[in-house]
């Protein structure tokens, strides 16, 4: 094969890349505008306001935000494609599940709030959807990734708070987009929801494309937020040193704490947001030098992984002395006791 000929196949793999992407974008779009009529259809997606309602998300927002409703017959949005030559598509976008041989295609989400994962310029890209009450399902189901949408490569709300984080030079960051709307109507537009408690690098890029020079990270208060922050830190001590936790009370997400406490309690409690190496070392030993050498281990294990994946530099260095003067030990004692065993 000349090289000619090699540079011409090359484009037909870049042409036939372009339309597959260009064809899920308009699956996409064309899903967002299904969902999105559905939820504002006066009988068909009354259920699926009134939860939004009870979530104190205001219509307004959550036509801002995009929401949209998967009702409960299986096949609408499959009909709405296969009318727009979409089936594969959908198929291939994870919005439709693949027919058994003889039937038809049917809906992957079925009576859900779909939530829309978007680029940051505001194309939908992919869905999240919450169930309905009473919750006998799982709580969230998403679809699967595809060439034009990569999980950690989004955020919720950032089409919509980008303004504001590069005026403010800070950004909220919050697990669910429920908490993330709530915020942006209480008057936090810099806000974003990872919908999850995992923060990747790409996802961190968007936020310092943003303008953000300071995070203020407020996960729920369960173990899984705190095992995200412990998962982050190491990411966030790197790349965001001027990084703040929120500690919010127990048993409270954002979007409750602000439905309950109001504006102003949320405002107060962002302003009382820790360091984030301060909250690290609070946490895992609140008793500081006054801990016995088994609370110490303790804290130690807990952190080891942190220390494992910072590489030697100045984040590794502030970290080691922030936690030699919280425990009462000693760089090199922290050292030898940090090293893996075995």
């Amino acid at each position: 094969m000349s090289k000619t000929e090699a540079r011409g196949e090359e484009n037909a793999f870049q042409q036939a890349a372009r339309l597959e992407r260009e064809e899920l974008h308009r699956c996409i779009t064309l899903a967002a505008t299904h969902f999105q009529s559905r939820l504002w259809d006066e009988e068909e997606g009354q259920e699926a306001r009134d939860y939004i309602a009870s979530r104190g998300v205001a219509p307004e927002t959550a036509r801002s935000f995009s929401l949209g409703y998967a009702s409960d017959s299986g096949t609408a949005l499959a009909e709405t494609l296969a009318r727009a030559e979409l089936l594969g598509a959908g198929e291939r976008a994870g919005v439709l599940r693949h027919p058994k041989a003889g039937e038809r295609h049917t809906d992957y989400f079925k009576r859900r709030v779909m939530l829309p994962f978007s680029s940051p310029e505001g194309q939908p890209l992919s869905f999240i959807g919450r169930d309905l009450p009473p919750h006998q399902r799982r709580k969230y189901v998403e679809a699967q990734a595809s060439p034009i949408f990569i999980r950690d490569t989004t955020l919720f709300g950032l089409t919509h708070a980008r303004d504001a984080i590069r005026g403010e030079g800070s950004a909220i960051v919050v697990e669910g987009g429920f908490d993330c709307m709530q915020l942006h109507q209480a008057g936090f537009p810099h806000s974003v929801g990872l919908i999850s408690a995992a923060l990747s690098t790409n996802q961190l890029d968007l936020l310092l494309a943003a303008g953000a020079r300071e995070l203020v990270v407020m996960l729920d208060p369960d173990l899984g937020g705190w095992r995200g922050i412990q998962q982050n830190s190491d990411l966030l001590l790197l790349y965001v040193p001027r990084t703040r936790v929120v500690q919010l009370p127990s048993k409270e997400d954002p979007d409750e704490f602000i439905l309950r406490a109001g504006a102003g309690a949320m405002r107060r409690l962002l302003s009382e947001a820790r360091p984030l190496t301060d909250y690290l070392l609070a946490t895992v030993l609140p008793q500081g030098r006054g801990a016995s050498a088994s609370e110490r281990k303790k804290a130690i294990d807990e952190l080891t992984h942190i220390f494992l994946r910072l590489q030697e530099g100045p984040a590794r260095t502030a970290l080691l002395e922030a936690l030699a003067s919280h425990s009462g030990l000693s760089c090199p004692e922290l050292e030898s006791l940090l090293r893996p065993q075995g």
